[in-house]
C-alpha cells in the first residue's frame, strides 16, 4: 500500500509543478542608431520577440496572454558606435 500512495503522491507533485509552470520568452526592439540616444520606452515600442511571428508591442502581448516580467535597457558597439535597446522578459501562466 505504501508504494502506491507514494506513487500518487510523486505523481499529485508533478502535475501540479507543470500546471504552474510559466512559459517565458525575450523579446528585444529595434536598437537606435549610432548618433541617437536610447529611444524612449513608451506603447508605440516594438519589440521582435523570440518564437513568435512578426513585431510586437507591449499592448498586443497583454491581448496575447503574455505578462511583461522584466524590463531591462541593453547595448552593443560590436566593432561601430554603442546602439541602445530595450529589452523584455514576458512569461504566460
Amino acid at each position: 500500500m505504501k508504494k502506491v500512495t507514494l506513487g500518487y503522491a510523486v505523481l499529485l507533485c508533478a502535475a501540479s509543478a507543470s500546471s504552474h509552470a510559466a512559459d517565458g520568452r525575450v523579446c528585444t526592439s529595434d536598437p537606435s542608431s549610432g548618433q541617437e540616444m536610447m529611444k524612449t520606452l513608451d506603447a508605440a515600442t516594438v519589440f521582435t520577440c523570440e518564437g513568435m511571428e512578426g513585431k510586437q508591442r507591449i499592448s498586443g502581448l497583454y491581448k496575447q496572454g503574455w505578462s511583461v516580467a522584466q524590463v531591462l535597457p541593453a547595448s552593443r558597439s560590436g566593432d561601430g558606435p554603442i546602439r541602445t535597446y530595450w529589452v523584455l522578459v514576458i512569461e504566460k501562466r
